[in-house]
């Protein structure tokens, strides 16, 4: 065993290699944990932060020790500092908690309907409201909330109807008081 630590200590890339994974992980974890407590999922956010602590404190610990005589090793933290911040973004889009609002604006009332029915035959709550557009035409806008996992799928849907319909979608924090599918 002492002789594994003893080979690290003696193998300059293999202290950089545990620095960079070590940062690495950690800031991937506080991407992810900073994400998830602003998306509303509070309890996993915290687990992750018990994770992400202990590798900031052994990282802490390795990196710090001797950065004097080996500036090197702040070139790593900072790289992989930044490459975890991307890391962790991917993997909270890969995980998709939460939802999403998405608002669909069709220019013709009976494809919205015919789109609406369809969507609704997936369990997917939604409300259809009639609009005016720019010049006064009529629209009608769909408005949903939708898991963000589905978002793609809603979308996919909505332009098979109407190829011009247009779409946004907007980052939800919150939904209550709401029917919300439990199987799409």
């Amino acid at each position: 065993m002492f002789i594994v630590f003893d080979f690290i200590k003696r193998t300059p890339w293999m202290i950089y290699s545990l620095i960079f994974t070590g940062k690495l992980v950690e800031v991937t974890l506080s991407s992810l944990r900073s994400q998830l407590i602003h998306k509303g999922q509070r309890w996993p956010g915290a687990l992750i932060a018990i994770f992400e602590y202990t590798f900031w404190l052994f990282l802490t610990a390795t990196a710090l020790t001797g950065v004097a005589n080996d500036p090197f090793k702040v070139v790593i933290l900072v790289f992989a500092f930044a490459v975890g911040q991307v890391c962790g973004s991917l993997l909270e889009e890969k995980l998709a908690y939460g939802y999403n609002t998405v608002t669909a604006i069709f220019t013709n009332e009976s494809i919205a309907l015919v789109a609406a029915e369809q969507i609704r035959a997936m369990n997917q709550a939604l409300t259809l409201i009639h609009a005016e557009g720019m010049n006064k035409e009529k629209r009608v806008a769909m408005t949903m909330a939708v898991r963000r996992r589905e978002v793609e799928s809603i979308k996919q849907l909505l332009y098979l109807y109407d190829p011009n319909v247009m779409i946004t979608v907007s980052l939800t924090q919150q939904v209550s008081n709401a029917f919300l599918p439990t199987n799409v």
